[in-house]
Order: C-alpha cells, then structure tokens, then sequence
C-alpha cells in the first residue's frame, strides 16, 4: 500500500518537475519560432517578460489560498492551469504575438503557485523531511534538465507547436488523477508540525529575511539569466562541436536540427545539478554551517560566472553546470533559514514571499539579455556583470546571522505517518 506521505511526495516531486521544465522551455522553443516567424529572437524572447512576473507575484497570493484551501486543492489548480496554459500556446496563429504573450503569462501565473505550496507540502507530510527534500529537489533539476530535451526532440519530430502542447496535456493528466486521488482521500496534507528548540523573534526574523532578500533577488538574476541565456551561448560558443556532431550523423544518414544539440546542452546543466543537489543537501548542508556554505557557493558562483563570459564551447558549458549546481546547494539553505526563522503558521506566505522575491527578477534577467544581446551582439558583457553582482551577493552573505548546521535548522523527530484530509 502506498501511503498519503509518499502520495504527496510523487504529486508533488512531478509537479516540481512540470513546473520547472514548463515555465523555462520557451527559451528552446524560441530559437525555432525565431525561424518560422520570421522574427528576431531577441524580440520573441521579450514576450516571456510579463510571465516571469507573474511567476514571482503570484506566488504570495498561492502561499496564502494553500493556507485557507489547502494543498492538495492549489495543486490541482496549477497542474489544469498550466496544461491549458502551454496547449494555448501551442495553438495560437502564427505570428500573433499578443496571443503567445497572453498564453505565455496562463504558464507564468500558474507556474507560480508550485514553490509556495508544494515544497511546504512535502515538509509538512513527509515522515523523513531531509529524504523527502532531496528526492523533490532531484525531481525539480530533472524537470529542468527536460526542458532542453523535451522541446529539442519534439521540434524534431513534429513542431515548435507540439513542444507546446504534448507536456500540457500530460500535466492536464496528471492533475486529473489527482483531483481524483483528493476526492478519494488517499491524498491529504496536515498543519505545519513546530520546530523544537527553535526560538522565532521578530529581530531574528527582520534579519535573515532583510538579508536573503538582497541575495535571493540578485542570485534570482543569475539563475534566469543563465536559464534563458545558456540556449544562446551555446547557439554561439558551441557551434564548431555541434556543426562536427551533426555531420557525423549526417554520414549516417541521420539529420538533426541545431536546437536538437543545443537542448541536450542544456539539459545537461540541470541533469548534472540535480544529482548534485541531491548529494549537497545530504553531504554538506546537513552537515556544515549554513552561513559558511551559503557564502562558499557565492563566491564561486563568479568563477562560474567569468567562464561563460569569457569561456569558448565546453569551458562556457561547464561554467553554466558549475552555476546550476551552486544554485542548487544555495536554494535548500534559504529554505531551511526561512523555515527556521518564519513561524509556522505563516509558512505558505513565507514561501510565498520567498519565491516572490526570487522569480520577481527574472523579468529583469530577460530584458538584460534582450539587450544585451541586441546592443553587443553577444552575451558576454552580460555575465562579466553577473560575476560582479555574485560579489555583493557574498559581502551579503556575510551578515547572515550564525554558523548553525543544517541538521540543527530543521529538527527531525519521529511523527505518526500522515492522514489523508477527508473527501468534501
């Protein structure tokens, strides 16, 4: 029998993975629409701006509707939302812009209520929550590493339009059966379990949440900047290794497409950084101090940053997977601190608040690259400024309160396995 515990974990770690993978491939798709509208890609690309405010915005109201519906309610919500979202897209005319744009922010908006309620789904259910974390967060980075792939081979096979609508239709099934497993009552949630020995003051509030305010924006910059840039450097950087790749086929008789090689590219950088977060949450931040991690990967994040600025094919490749995985060992510390530090009644809107701040940047990653891009002809300048502004993340750091450990942050202690909510 599989329990309501692991029930929301595979919920949620599938939502974690459509979620990633929906609101981050039309950075793919876009290089083909670019072709079959006849439209820069610079200018296509600013059409995702709006969605990836709606992405950050939105995630306050969902933090506080998971409180008042539940989770299990808002969940379904997002899986119906954004499958009917990404099949607009793929129907609207061709070279209506207004259209894509409209459809574009159904994926942001419902794209936003994931983080706010479903990783405090799973800590809230889970029996063992560092095991459940890290299983959700390797889910996550796969979604992530599909969103290169998934839209390469369906292009390939089909059409930018089927890139579009073959992932909203398995979301659209995913959250049927959900809302069907909720009905039944073998899915449920439970309120947020107190933290033991933790003290929660206003001062100490005010403190890490002012803090990670400045570096969650700025590292919110980095990570969409790197998600929406990456397919373009590649484009540039590594052309010589894909134009080899692709006559090696082609003398087989096999023919592929740029955006094919480009998306195994970048799907790479998430498929690496996924197993990575998951050994880094169970093998340095479970075990070492979270104000020193947190500023390591800060600081190596310019390393990183400098490669894909300067780097040429596989040294840019490796600079974008060593950012990802940064990210990555960065992103469960912020939560860990905020599920410390917030009491726990305001958990959904502390997530909220959270993802807000993070995704809110994302518009401006995505003018600066349009810019960027359009003004230099390149990436390269952009990056160098991000190495910059992963400087002041970690002087930011820096006034973090504590080296308390991970395993100090978020006490486990033993709890009767979760009960399903009942049907209405």
């Amino acid at each position: 029998m599989i329990d309501s515990a692991s029930r929301v974990l595979l919920f949620s770690s599938i939502g974690h993975a459509l979620m990633h993978m929906m609101t981050a491939f039309y950075a793919v798709i876009v290089l083909t629409l670019a072709v079959s509208w006849n439209l820069p890609a610079e200018d296509l690309l600013r059409l995702y701006a709006p969605a990836t405010v709606l992405l950050g915005i939105m995630s306050l109201p969902a933090g506080w509707a998971s409180d008042r519906f539940g989770a299990p309610v808002m969940m379904v919500v997002m899986f119906l939302g954004l499958g009917l979202s990404s099949i607009a897209c793929g129907l609207v005319p061709t070279g209506d812009t207004f259209l894509l744009s409209l459809a574009l922010c159904g994926i942001g908006t419902f794209g936003a209520i994931y983080h706010s309620v479903g990783i405090g789904w799973v800590i809230r259910t889970a029996k063992e929550q560092g095991h459940a974390m890290g299983v959700n967060g390797l889910w996550g980075s796969a979604g992530l590493a599909l969103y290169g792939i998934v839209p390469g081979v369906l292009i390939t096979l089909a059409s930018w339009r089927a890139a579009f609508i073959v992932p909203g239709l398995v979301c659209l099934a995913v959250g049927a059966v959900l809302f069907v497993q909720m009905r039944q009552g073998k899915v449920g949630d439970r309120p947020m379990p107190a933290t033991p020995g933790v003290q929660v003051g206003r001062r100490e509030f005010w403190r890490v949440f002012s803090v990670l305010s400045v570096t969650m924006a700025l590292e919110g910059v980095i990570w969409q900047a790197v998600m929406f840039g990456a397919a373009l450097v590649f484009e540039v950087k590594l052309a010589p290794e894909i134009s080899a790749l692709r006559d090696g086929l082609a003398s087989w008789g096999v023919a592929t497409k740029v955006v094919l090689w480009v998306g195994l590219a970048t799907s790479m950088i998430y498929v690496v950084s996924g197993f990575a977060q998951y050994a880094l949450g169970r093998r340095v931040v479970d075990r070492y101090p979270l104000k020193a991690t947190y500023i390591v990967a800060s600081a190596l994040q310019i390393g990183a940053m400098l490669a894909l600025a300067m780097g040429n094919g596989y040294v840019a490749l490796l600079g974008a997977i060593a950012s990802a995985v940064l990210s990555a060992a960065a992103g469960p510390i912020e939560n860990i601190l905020i599920a410390r530090y917030t009491p726990s009644r305001y958990h959904g809107l502390g997530f909220g608040a959270k993802f807000v701040v993070a995704f809110g940047a994302g518009p401006l990653a995505i003018l600066l690259i349009a810019w960027v891009r359009e003004t230099t002809g390149s990436l390269e300048l952009l990056f160098l400024g991000l190495a910059a502004t992963s400087v002041v993340i970690t002087l930011v750091a820096l006034l973090l309160p504590g080296n308390d450990r991970g395993q100090e942050a978020i006490v486990q202690t033993k709890r009767p396995t979760p009960q399903p909510a009942p049907a209405e």
